[in-house]
């Protein structure tokens, strides 16, 4: 096992991991919640590789693109002085921009009820969302691109996964630490509808898979999208008051469900590029 946390613990004790891949993840709490097998840990185990990650629980693309953690990984990519050649780079980000908090930003309530989830968002403000993160994940693909070492360095991201709207915050034991993230502020604009909601969500993912499938899409990107949105079965109606075997809480699956996502949807892509 090499999985670190720290820059400098992973550089003092790269003698004992010189001869693994070497992998470099950034982002939110998908590949870093502590109680939990996250994505990370997850490849940790199946693969062995050499591990260095960066990502912080609530962490949103306009933190990772900008001030200290910008600086942190720009230093890790752009050279050997204070980084190093990686096989790949990892990046959960983008779900905290447009589906956490600032989801109350869009949400509205229509004058007749509808059946287009469109009608519940404001979508002038979620186009120039969208924009803002199109434009930040370009700030971290430039790094890579002007890098002495990582010019071809494989940047691996995913849309998350169609998640349900619910009253379920993040436990350990029985404390609550966080959350519910979204079911609060739908159920503020008035969006009492159980199917309405997770309709609405899924619009948002879709959203956020089609800017990413944009990025994939230019000639030599080196940017991969690993489509995981149907990855895990949707929580039913009946269960949305309570954990799933998927789904530990309203945004975050189980360490049953991580695994899932892992062996079917990046382990598969890793091996199309050499990398498992």
């Amino acid at each position: 096992m090499a999985y670190y946390t720290s820059p400098q613990a992973y550089f003092d004790e790269a003698y004992r991991h010189s001869g693994k891949k070497k992998f470099l993840f950034e982002g939110d709490s998908w590949f870093s919640i502590p109680d939990l097998a996250n994505i990370p840990i997850q490849i940790d185990s199946l693969l062995d590789p050499s591990i260095l990650c960066l990502a912080n629980p609530g962490d949103t693309l306009a933190e990772i693109s900008s001030g200290l953690q910008y600086q942190i990984l720009d230093n890790l990519i752009k050279s050997e002085r204070y980084g190093q050649q990686w096989d790949a780079i990892f990046l959960s980000a983008g779900a905290n921009d447009i589906i956490g908090p600032r989801i109350q930003q869009f949400l509205t309530m229509p004058a007749a009820v509808s059946n287009d989830p469109r009608a519940y968002l404001n979508m002038a403000r979620l186009n120039a969302a969208l924009d803002e993160i199109a434009v930040m994940l370009g700030k971290i693909i430039t790094i890579r691109n002007n890098s002495e070492i990582n010019q071809t360095t494989p940047i691996l991201v995913y849309p998350y996964v169609y998640l349900t709207p619910r009253p379920v915050a993040h436990k350990i034991f029985v404390w609550k630490v966080s959350g519910p993230w979204i079911y609060p502020y739908m159920i503020r604009a008035g969006i009492d509808d159980f199917t309405m909601r997770q309709q609405i969500v899924r619009y948002l993912i879709d959203r956020y898979f089609g800017l990413l499938s944009k990025l994939q899409a230019v000639p030599g990107s080196h940017f991969y999208v690993i489509d995981t949105r149907s990855a895990l079965p949707p929580v039913s109606e009946e269960q949305m008051n309570k954990s799933t075997l998927f789904w530990n809480d309203e945004i975050h699956p189980s360490s049953r469900g991580y695994r899932e996502i892992t062996e079917k949807y990046f382990i598969p892509v890793l091996k199309s590029l050499g990398l498992a």
